[in-house]
């Protein structure tokens, strides 16, 4: 399948682009208009393919496509995906009301090139990687950001983890002391900063990496609520990524995001990612388990350079498609998947019977790497087409802001992610937390998913991911 990419206005309408009306009766406009089809605001409709899909189909693909992933993590194939012209997406009037409920549904919300332009022309952390891959490039960096840091941080130098991963590379700690003359909202001095880099996984081919700021036990304080830490830490993550400091100092994103949890937001626990072909993320949430009051509000991530794909959605719906693919399953359809991940006799019974109980099914998604139902939520390429057709999944290139909001452990975004191209992308992920309770967030009423004009590609057209035919069988049950 080709991707031939088009360009579109800011609001939607294509601009010298003469996009041909979709057949009323066909397949891709049979899964447009399905009716229990998610619709996200601002974000550009993805759907399966196939080289066995029907030729019309793939022809009307084709006459509007903008990129074409490929999805390949550790070496398992996740299927082939095309991206859609913005005219085939979801545009009501006032976008902000269809937002606002994605947030209390915990459903995905995207910010279609909502960067402002500036920051993205000067992205400089994506080129530490290399240096960050070798012995001791994490002190050295820190080091050489001294100034930056002084005085209130200090670099105290290697740190080991209290419980060792087996994709750690380097640790360093960091002490802050409070300024002089000037009053704090907490102690004045904090000892157990932190700093580290990881690789996203040991599969040989995934160059993946990741560099995380937090404070105190890796373990036990994931979920801290010392908000004065968290201050420090936020501020930490500001002088050493100048590319947070400018998602802090935009006032119309933080106002957007302060509308919904009504309250000024705090950016968080920084992990800067380096997404590298082959690398990505099984499904899984960043809730924790705490009180409902002061908790974790959700994740911001922002993509700086390249694209990756996700699948994202609220526990309810991944428990919802689950049921529908196990049923599929139990019906005949797709007899490899059911040999390949429920070969004995009552394995669908029970993933059925799980599925059919909500609070089971939450309790199981909630555990780590999705628990007893693992083996289902990150099947590929059948279940991962499923959910693209079902309109779960999107493609976040740079400029592309993508919030995952939490409604608590039993109520989250669950999402899965893989890279979207050949080259590796860098993107930043920061967990929001409420600094205070506020009348009013600041934010612009008319702040929306497409505030910056014109659709940008991060300097031009997305890079698309390699077309791999013949691996697999047809992905989607959806068009069957």
């Amino acid at each position: 399948m080709s991707a031939d990419k088009h360009e579109g206005t800011e609001d939607g309408e294509a601009e010298g682009v003469d996009l041909p009306e979709l057949a009323s009766k066909g397949q891709l406009r049979a899964l447009l208009d399905a009716p229990d089809r998610d619709r996200c605001p601002g974000a550009r409709p993805v759907v399966s393919v196939h080289p066995e899909d029907d030729p019309a189909f793939i022809a009307e693909v084709n006459g509007r496509c903008v990129s074409a992933p490929s999805l390949e993590r550790r070496g398992a194939f996740h299927g082939d995906w095309a991206e859609l012209h913005d005219t085939d997406g979801f545009f009501p009037r006032d976008p902000l009301p269809a937002m606002a409920e994605r947030w209390e549904q915990a459903r995905p919300v995207v910010l279609h090139d909502a960067l402002d332009e500036d920051l993205l022309d000067h992205v400089s952390t994506d080129r530490w990687a290399d240096d960050l891959r070798g012995p001791g490039g994490l002190e050295r960096l820190l080091h050489e950001r001294a100034g930056e840091l002084a005085p209130e941080y200090r670099v105290l130098g290697p740190r080991e983890p209290a419980v060792p991963d087996e994709r750690d590379m380097e640790g360093v700690g960091l002490s802050w002391r409070a300024p002089k003359g000037r009053p704090t909202r907490g102690p004045g001095a904090i000892d157990d900063l932190w700093l580290k880099t990881q690789r996203l996984s040991t599969h040989a081919e995934d160059r993946s990496l990741r560099l995380r700021f937090s404070f105190g036990d890796e373990v036990n304080e994931d979920a801290s609520r010392d908000m004065a830490r968290h201050r420090v830490l936020s501020e930490l993550a500001n002088r050493v990524l100048p590319e947070v400091a400018a998602l802090n100092a935009d006032r119309e994103l933080m106002g957007l995001i302060g509308e919904w949890t009504r309250a000024r937001p705090l950016l968080t626990q920084a992990i800067a990612y380096w997404n590298a072909p082959n690398g990505g993320a099984c499904f899984h949430h960043d809730a924790f388990d705490e009180p409902f009051k002061g908790r974790q509000r959700g994740v911001l991530y922002a993509q700086l350079t390249g694209a990756t794909a996700w699948l994202a959605l609220s526990t309810e719906d991944l428990i919802r498609r689950a049921r529908e693919f196990v049923e599929l399953l139990e019906e005949g359809e797709f007899p490899w998947v059911r040999a390949q991940i429920a070969p004995a006799a009552g394995d669908l019974s029970a993933w059925l019977r799980l599925l059919q109980d909500p609070d089971q099914a939450r309790a199981s998604l909630s555990a780590p790497g999705g628990g007893a139902l693992a083996r289902l939520i990150d099947q590929g390429p059948e279940f991962t087409s499923l959910l693209a057709d079902a309109g779960h999944g999107y493609v976040v290139s740079a400029g592309d802001v993508m919030l995952l909001p939490n409604q608590g452990l039993n109520l989250t975004c669950m999402h899965s992610v893989f890279c979207a191209g050949d080259e590796e992308g860098f993107s930043l992920s920061l967990a929001i937390r409420d600094q205070e309770k506020a009348g009013s967030a600041g934010g612009s009423r008319g702040a929306g998913a497409r505030r910056r004009g014109a659709t940008r590609r991060g300097g031009g057209a997305r890079r698309r991911g390699a077309s791999r035919r013949g691996r697999g069988r047809p992905g989607s049950s959806r068009r069957r």
